[in-house]
């Protein structure tokens, strides 16, 4: 037996034994075998006796009229007509994690490789696989089942504790290998998804986007366990960055805003493709002054699209900042500085059947590529604010 096949049995088997408590279990009577309900079943995934059922999953009704979060916000999570919609309290059944939601959150959770580094570890098709199998059942309402589908993996799923009970947390059981740690708010989620790619070199951005997560109630929060230089290797896409040479270069397979054979790109496609009318909001760092706001693809934005509205907004908060968009808008300055045309994420939504040598044609008006200057990002409780009023 080939040394891969030797691991996919090992996890095979790991998962058979992960699931096998939820099977069946001995009557209390001494009976035989019946279903885990209404009998003493094997010990839990966790001894947390608090998770119950959540009765607050509920219809979200306080989306407005703007087209880029419709008045549905229930279009993606509740909409009665579409069975591949996550049921509902999809994560009243998962353990409780160890720790806060947002502690997970953070440099010193996290640990990323630093440039140079080298210990960015490339995930193997059976981990995205199972990343991507253990959405299709958590969403299903098959809460162990998901647990397994990453525990064999090197990833632990969880929920939150008490007002945090609806967040669903992945992160990597061991630190500092560079994988993508992220959270789905399974109810009463504003439409904006999250996304920091590089947790080495942008701080400011895990900061940031821990914030915009926790005090926007944002759908979700995604992001990257490795500094975007940790490792030399070329991604094999064609996206390239002055960020870790100084000069163009291709991206690297430690880059999650150019590589798309990750962990973090399996957590935004399935999340963007779930919630169709979310905002993808792209959290970037730069040397320049002020702000670039750009929508992944170059071209006139509707007038009334949220990139417009938040360009806007960005204009009267940050009045002393170079304010420019990759894409023209009323009353704005356009300027073609960090548009981040060849990101993975953006070209994904924008419609890219490969985004990782195909560039969208497009706008959707769903995604945001904002890159802050060092003085905007010290200030970035003024973005939050700003996005605060915008959506729904």
């Amino acid at each position: 037996m080939s040394a891969a096949a030797h691991v996919r049995a090992v996890r095979l088997l790991l998962l058979l034994v992960l699931l096998l408590p939820s099977v069946q279990c001995v009557n209390e009577d001494g009976g035989g075998p019946q279903a885990c309900e209404g009998c003493s079943c094997g010990a839990p995934l966790d001894d947390d006796d608090s998770a119950d059922d959540d009765d607050s999953a509920d219809d979200d009704d306080s989306a407005d009229d703007d087209d880029t979060a419709d008045d549905d916000d229930d279009s993606a999570a509740d909409d009665d007509d579409d069975d591949s919609a996550p049921v509902p309290n999809a994560t009243a059944d998962l353990p409780v994690c160890p720790e806060s939601i947002l502690a997970a959150f953070t440099v010193e959770s996290i640990v990323p490789p630093e440039a140079g580094s080298e210990d960015y570890i490339v995930p193997q098709e059976d981990v995205l696989g199972a990343i991507d199998a253990s959405f299709d059942a958590l969403f299903a309402g098959e809460a162990q089942q998901a647990v397994a589908e990453v525990a064999v993996v090197g990833y632990r799923l969880c929920r939150g504790d008490e007002e945090w009970e609806d967040i669903a947390l992945w992160r990597p059981l061991q630190a500092g290998t560079g994988q993508a740690v992220f959270a789905w708010r399974a109810a009463g989620a504003r439409p904006m998804i999250v996304e920091v790619p590089d947790t080495g070199g942008e701080f400011l951005t895990l900061d940031q986007g821990r914030m915009m997560f926790d005090q926007l109630e944002a759908r979700a929060l995604i992001v990257g366990g490795t500094d975007r230089c940790a490792n030399a290797e070329p991604a094999g896409c064609d996206g390239e960055t002055d960020a870790c040479l100084g000069v163009d270069a291709p991206g690297t397979e430690s880059d999650m805003a150019l590589s798309p054979d990750t962990v973090f790109q399996v957590a935004h496609e399935r999340l963007a493709d779930m919630f169709t009318s979310d905002i993808v909001m792209s959290l970037h760092s730069m040397e320049d002054t002020g702000i670039s706001l750009s929508a992944g693809v170059f071209g006139q934005v509707d007038d009334d699209s949220f990139h417009s509205r938040f360009g806007t907004k960005l204009l009267l908060s940050f009045a002393d900042e170079e304010i420019t968009s990759c894409n023209p808008f009323p009353g704005g300055s356009t300027q073609q500085r960090h548009c981040g045309t060849d990101n993975v994420q953006g070209r994904h939504v924008n419609g890219s059947e490969d985004p990782c040598s195909e560039p969208a044609n497009e706008i959707s008006h769903r995604f945001i590529h904002l890159q802050q200057g060092p003085t905007v990002l010290q200030s970035f409780e003024e973005i939050i604010e700003d996005l605060d009023e915008l959506l729904p």
